[in-house]
């Protein structure tokens, strides 16, 4: 059935969207509260310059998703929420606490540092829940049948897969969001916030390679996962190619220019190298929404529902895509609001 297969690419498509603007968004949190703490005040202006306007549009997206996946895949929903109801209810309550202090930072004239210290905090715990996500769908951590199913949290704690995914997720978050901010601080002139922004993308940039890689070898083989992953290689490939591309333009000389680096160049590379793994793996998933319990057909809804739904879905994305990149251009972009 073509509608499951279309449903499950577009909800594909706004968890991808949702990956980049949520990564720069909880990284930056993380890199204030490091830079406010390491005395690099420079770095931590420029962390505060985004996340003061922005720190709140990327959940409109996670939002998004979760409506659509009900309506796509009301089968999927269930076993889901049933399976993995003590990580969602983690990611709610991190989620709380990361809007709430951040609310107060900002509305207070002199917030305690406490306040950005639990966005911080949160900014690096939420990654790792969410990525964990990955790991149970993949098979190997359910039991039960339809209706019954359970989640083998002894199986998963010692599963050295679901450690590579945390560190993964970990790891890209922060990549993500030191590139972009390493791209922020060029266009507010701080080559020193740049600098260190650059620095810190060269070591998590690596390490997400690694841990992505790790994550492969270790799981179970032979595996349904594991041999399709494999197949599509190709796309690992060229993703590969321009990661290293995206490291290489964060150093390239620029005539006349102060500092070395090509930060725009990174950004839009990352993007790539990001788009091309997530298509990847998500070919590599695709019969499967939950294996084994859950097939990609098998949990869609109906075809009535799907042609409504997806015109619900795209009016969302037409309204919030343009809505995003229009505080994008206001708040990020604009060199006046970067400098001042």
């Amino acid at each position: 059935m073509s509608s499951a297969f279309d449903a499950a690419g577009l909800i594909w498509l706004v968890i991808f969207v949702y990956a980049l603007a949520g990564s720069v968004d909880l990284g930056a949190t993380f890199w204030r509260m490091v830079f406010a703490r390491s005395g690099d005040h420079e770095a931590e202006r420029i962390a505060a310059r985004y996340v003061s306007p922005l720190w709140e549009a990327a959940n409109v997206f996670l939002v998004l998703i979760a409506v659509a996946m009900v309506g796509f895949f009301p089968g999927a929903s269930y076993a889901y929420g049933t399976v993995l109801l003590l990580p969602a209810s983690l990611i709610l309550i991190l989620l709380a606490l990361r809007g709430s202090f951040l609310a107060f930072a900002h509305a207070a004239p002199n917030p305690p540092r406490a306040f950005w210290d639990v966005g911080g905090v949160t900014g690096l715990l939420l990654p790792a829940v969410l990525v964990s996500v990955l790991p149970v769908s993949e098979g190997g951590f359910v039991g039960g049948t339809d209706g019954h199913l359970t989640l083998q949290f002894g199986a998963l704690a010692t599963s050295p897969t679901l450690y590579a995914y945390l560190v993964f997720g970990v790891a890209a978050s922060l990549f993500i969001s030191a590139t972009f901010l390493s791209d922020y601080a060029r266009t507010a002139g701080n080559d020193a916030a740049y600098r260190s922004y650059r620095r810190h993308a060269t070591w998590t940039g690596p390490l997400m390679v690694i841990a992505g890689v790790a994550a492969l070898f270790l799981m179970p083989s032979p595996g349904w996962f594991h041999d399709r992953l494999q197949a599509q290689w190709p796309w690992f490939l060229v993703s590969l190619v321009s990661f290293a591309l995206a490291l290489g333009a964060l150093w390239s000389p620029v005539p006349g220019a102060p500092t070395s680096g090509r930060p725009r160049w990174a950004v839009v590379l990352v993007g790539v190298q990001l788009a091309l793994a997530d298509i990847g793996y998500g070919i590599a998933h695709a019969p499967y929404l939950l294996y084994p319990q859950v097939s990609t057909v098998a949990g869609f809804s109906n075809q009535a529902m799907f042609s409504g739904l997806v015109w619900v879905v795209v009016i969302g994305l037409c309204v919030l895509v343009p809505g995003f990149v229009w505080l994008w251009r206001l708040f990020v972009l604009d060199p006046r609001y970067t400098r001042s």
